[in-house]
């Protein structure tokens, strides 16, 4: 898994840690687990939407989605396909979206997306 860490400048950097669960706040005060652990990114990837690509930036991400940030509206339980950068394409569905970050959870199996995970922490 991974955690924050400080950038330095970088526009696109992430960090392996040994976190294995996630505890957030939900906007009604209260701790909720998430069942993979969202660690926090900076990197540019493109987004298919009704077949046209769009410049994406992941904010974070786990083995089971990630939360982007993009230029326009989608509606909830849109499919869309993540381009991450060399590391491939990965089919996604919208889960939520507010102003400009979204929500997706990947259809790829967890494994599969550790590895991506993975990948971009040993390459960027």
């Amino acid at each position: 898994m991974f955690r924050r860490m400080d950038c330095l400048g970088k526009t696109d950097c992430v960090q392996p840690s040994h976190h294995k669960g996630a505890e957030m706040l939900g906007t009604d005060g209260k701790e909720y687990k998430r069942k993979y652990a969202r660690e926090s990114t900076s990197i540019q990837a493109t987004l298919m939407v009704d077949e046209d690509w769009h410049d994406c930036r992941i904010l974070n991400i786990s083995v089971g989605g990630a939360k982007l940030q993009i230029d326009r509206r989608l509606g909830h339980g849109v499919a869309v396909v993540l381009q991450i950068g060399n590391f491939g394409q990965y089919n996604a569905i919208v889960a939520w979206q507010q102003e400009d970050e979204f929500g997706v959870n990947f259809s790829h199996n967890a494994e599969e997306m550790g590895d991506v995970i993975m990948g971009l922490a040993s390459y960027g």
